[in-house]
């Protein structure tokens, strides 16, 4: 027999490659550039990329703590990572947090105020201001008729957000209960995709007829008010809990039962969001944290992103590169519904100058970022189960031991 130096070449290469690929996890393989280089997009809100262990600008890499193989994460791949890994261990508990969509998840499309999620007290050691707060005090700076205007935009929604709610709560309940033979998955796949469209287009209808009541506010605010307002947006962890305004004008909200004096505080405060921001300012905001189907169960503070860390680490490298392969989908799938959401913001944006919006058009989006939303849900669940189905007795018993009373504990 002879020698054939060519098939010598070729079984090492190939030998080279499953070596490579079984390996990079246990022997610290990395990802060049992060998973967002790997999809062709560029990094999410422009923030800056991981960089391995080591430290950038002195500051230590946001993926510094994380096992081989996620290190070249960028700082917001971290995040979703850490909400990831967080959803995972409520998926084992069987957790039924944030189930519930809160008013200001519903129809997010309006921008954010930076209200930084680690910061417990103020420096005066008051609690943090949350975004309700924000919005009793916006509703200080604005006339009777304007917080009136408001007033009747949640009555006037009451029914329409009771069905938007209903709806997703049916999707979340089809979602613990993802079939796993392909058959079925066909049929399940198609059914789920059908009420995440709908539920997208309701949640559209909420948004759109938001907007239009907070155009008219934009349209005959004062020069004063719209300065309280910039000065609010621009600093909004400044304001104090205890600040005598907040509390007067919860007084004059008194003829109004608690949750719809919370529901006109929230949208006055997606009004100032969206009166004081552009429209490319108030399309870069991230969604709030339950925004969505699923929605973000972790702001990526220190404590997730350690939890994190240490749950990776319990992983075998195969279970790592499940759980990478899906965090890596699930970044290409927020920069996809990063360029429709940004759509439907400057569409909303522009009734500010009273050019009208095309609700239908609209509604089309925002069935297609609600189904895009489910599908990754979907892969998302049948992703835990495949990992939850080889967990090993002390793996499980581990994860269940030190990782599961850490969630409950989040608010």
């Amino acid at each position: 027999m002879r020698f054939n130096p060519r098939i010598v070449v070729l079984v090492a290469a190939i030998t080279l490659a499953y070596e490579i690929s079984s390996e990079a996890f246990a022997q610290g393989g990395k990802r060049p550039g992060g998973i967002q280089n790997q999809v062709g997009g560029k990094v999410m809100n422009g923030r800056k990329k991981g960089g391995g262990q080591g430290k950038a600008n002195g500051d230590e890499s946001p993926s510094a703590h994380l096992p081989p193989g996620f290190q070249e994460l960028s700082r917001d791949e971290v995040k979703q990572l850490d909400s990831l890994c967080n959803r995972f261990i409520n998926w084992i508990a069987d957790s039924k947090s944030r189930e519930r969509a809160s008013l200001l998840s519903i129809g997010d499309y309006f921008g954010a105020m930076d209200t930084p999620k680690e910061r417990n007290n103020n420096a005066d050691g008051n609690p943090r201001i949350s975004e309700t707060d924000i919005g009793f005090y916006v509703l200080s700076l604005l006339t009777s008729d304007q917080r009136s205007q408001l007033a009747k935009l949640v009555v006037s929604q009451r029914a329409a957000i009771a069905d938007y709610e209903r709806h997703r709560a049916d999707i979340l309940a089809q979602l613990k209960s993802v079939p796993t033979n392909e058959t079925s998955e066909r049929g399940f796949d198609r059914a789920i995709a059908e009420s995440a469209r709908a539920v997208g287009q309701l949640e559209i209808s909420i948004a759109v007829a938001q907007a239009r009541v907070f155009a008219d506010i934009f349209k005959v605010l004062t020069a004063e008010q719209r300065e309280f307002l910039i000065l609010v947006r621009s600093n909004p962890i400044a304001i104090n809990y205890n600040n005598g305004s907040i509390a007067a004008v919860r007084e004059t909200l008194a003829t109004h039962d608690v949750k719809d004096q919370e529901a006109i505080a929230v949208l006055a405060y997606k009004a100032a969001c969206f009166c004081t921001g552009t429209a490319t300012q108030n399309a870069a905001s991230l969604p709030s944290m339950n925004a969505g189907l699923v929605g973000n169960q972790s702001s990526g503070g220190d404590k997730e992103g350690r939890a994190t860390g240490a749950l990776l680490s319990a992983l075998t490298p195969t279970q790592q590169q499940s759980m990478y392969q899906l965090l890596a989908n699930q970044v290409k799938t927020l920069m996809t519904q990063s360029i429709q959401r940004r759509q439907v913001v400057l569409a909303l944006d522009a009734s500010k100058t009273g050019n009208s919006m095309v609700e239908r058009k609209l509604q089309q989006i925002g069935g297609q970022i609600s189904q895009t939303d489910a599908q990754s849900a979907v892969n998302e669940v049948r992703t835990f189960a495949l990992i939850k189905r080889s967990l090993t007795e002390p793996q499980r018993l581990f994860i269940q031991q030190n990782f599961v009373p850490t969630v409950s504990e989040n608010p």
